[in-house]
C-alpha cells in the first residue's frame, strides 16, 4: 500500500514541472490561407493608447484609418458576469462563442474544445478585472496563449454575412411591399 502510495506522489510531483501556466498573449498571427504575419500585442497596445504605428502596424494602418481602428480597439462594453456568464452557456452563446472560435484561437491549436475554453476564460477574466467592461484591446490582452491566431478568411466571412444581414434588415425595414400594396 505505501508503494503504491509512493508511486502516485511521484507521478504527482514530476508532473508538477511538465505543466507551463497560462500568460496572457504576446503576439497575434495574422492567417490567410498560407500566409502569415505577426503583430505583437504589446505593439497593438502602444498603438491603441497613443496612436503611433511601429513595425509592421505602420505598413497596414492608413493614416486615415487609425482613429477608427483605435476606437474599434478601445471601444467598452458592459456586460454583467453573471448574465453573460449564463449566456455564454446557453445554445446560443455556444453557437456565438464556436464561431468566434474559427476566426480566434490558440496558434496552432486549432481544437475547438480548447478554444471553447479559451474564450470563456478570458471574457470571463477581462470582465472581473475591469469592472464588468470588455473591449477587442483587452480581449487580445488576457487571452490566455502565448500566441493568437486569427484566420482572416473567416472573419471576412462572417464581416460579408454580418453586412449582408444588415442589408436585409434595411430592406425590409423600408418595406417595400407596402409600398407595392398603395
Amino acid at each position: 500500500m505505501k508503494k503504491r502510495n509512493f508511486f502516485f506522489i511521484a507521478i504527482f510531483l514530476c508532473s508538477l514541472g511538465t505543466f507551463n501556466p497560462a500568460y496572457s498573449s504576446e503576439s497575434i498571427e495574422l492567417i490567410k490561407i498560407i500566409f502569415s504575419r505577426n503583430i505583437q500585442v504589446k505593439e497593438l497596445k502602444d498603438f491603441s493608447e497613443t496612436g503611433e504605428t511601429k513595425g509592421f502596424l505602420s505598413k497596414i494602418i492608413k493614416n486615415e484609418d487609425k482613429n477608427k481602428i483605435r476606437s474599434l480597439l478601445l471601444k467598452k462594453y458592459q456586460a454583467p458576469i453573471r448574465l453573460t456568464s449564463h449566456l455564454m452557456d446557453s445554445e446560443i452563446g455556444e453557437n456565438i462563442i464556436n464561431r468566434t472560435c474559427k476566426i480566434i484561437y490558440p496558434f496552432r491549436m486549432n481544437d475547438p474544445k480548447a478554444c471553447l475554453l479559451a474564450t470563456k476564460s478570458t471574457i470571463i477574466k477581462s470582465l472581473a478585472l475591469n469592472n464588468e467592461k470588455i473591449s477587442l484591446m483587452i480581449f487580445l490582452d488576457e487571452y490566455p496563449s502565448e500566441k493568437i491566431a486569427i484566420d482572416i478568411t473567416e472573419l471576412y466571412k462572417l464581416v460579408n454575412k454580418v453586412e449582408s444581414m444588415a442589408e436585409l434588415i434595411k430592406f425590409f425595414k423600408d418595406s417595400p411591399l407596402e409600398k407595392l400594396k398603395n
